[in-house]
């Protein structure tokens, strides 16, 4: 339906097919890339430019102490937080709170510089990845 209502506007096929490969190119380097995991992320205190109060969906990766988020949908913005230690413990995400992030979402939270403070949220199965240089307590 889309692609109709483009060509209908005059936009060449290969335009579309070309910004297509580029956005699944993107997608797949970044699920590739050492230590990504899928998240939803969002600002509990303070102020980051780039993220707000509500909930966004994306990828993120840990480099060092720095949380390096891919925004979805199409993964070419990325925003560059860097983080002091973890706030609080782990806990249970409720059902419903964020969706198509898979079941058993475990929800952490992040001191960042000047009292910010994040709460980014991911599977039980990629616990590990999301505590990045943090280490997981039990």
């Amino acid at each position: 339906m889309l692609v109709a209502l483009l060509a209908v506007l005059g936009v060449d096929l290969i335009v579309i097919l070309a910004f297509l490969t580029a956005v699944l190119l993107r997608r797949r380097w970044v699920r590739r890339q050492t230590g990504a995991f899928k998240c939803a992320i969002r600002v509990v205190q303070g102020d980051v430019p780039g993220l707000s109060v509500k909930w966004r969906r994306g990828y993120g990766q840990w480099i060092r102490d720095i949380l390096v988020l891919y925004r979805a949908p199409l993964l070419f913005r990325s925003e560059f937080v860097p983080a002091d230690s973890l706030a609080g413990p782990d806990r249970v995400a409720e059902a419903g709170e964020v969706k198509r992030l898979g079941k058993d979402l475990v929800m952490l939270s992040i001191a960042a510089d000047n009292g910010v403070q994040l709460e980014p949220l991911s599977s039980a199965n990629e616990r590990r990845r999301a505590h990045g240089p943090f280490t997981v307590p039990h």
